[in-house]
């Protein structure tokens, strides 16, 4: 399974923040399960989100809202990575 996913930036006209949604073909093939946390990060910065499924987001792309595209600073079309979050017992054993 594919531990890392780049994704290009679609703006989520939602202003909180903590939540991400792409394509559902994109949980195919990846760990990812609706609702758990990912790490998103540009080239500066790193957040922890949940992510969901979203018919209506083409595949390849994540919207992220605002709040998170600020702390990331990132614009639409800017590339982004995805990997699944992991706890820090899970990474020990």
């Amino acid at each position: 399974m594919t531990e890392r996913l780049i994704l290009y930036v679609e703006n989520s006209p939602v202003e909180s923040g903590g939540r991400v949604r792409v394509n559902r073909d994109i949980f195919e093939g990846f760990e990812f399960g609706e609702g758990e946390m990912v790490v998103v990060s540009s080239k500066t910065k790193d957040i922890l989100v949940s992510i969901y499924c979203d018919e209506m987001i083409e595949n390849g792309k994540i919207s992220i809202r605002l709040k998170d595209r600020k702390k990331l600073d990132v614009d639409e079309g800017d590339e982004v990575e995805v990997r699944k979050h992991q706890k820090l017992l899970q990474k020990l054993l």
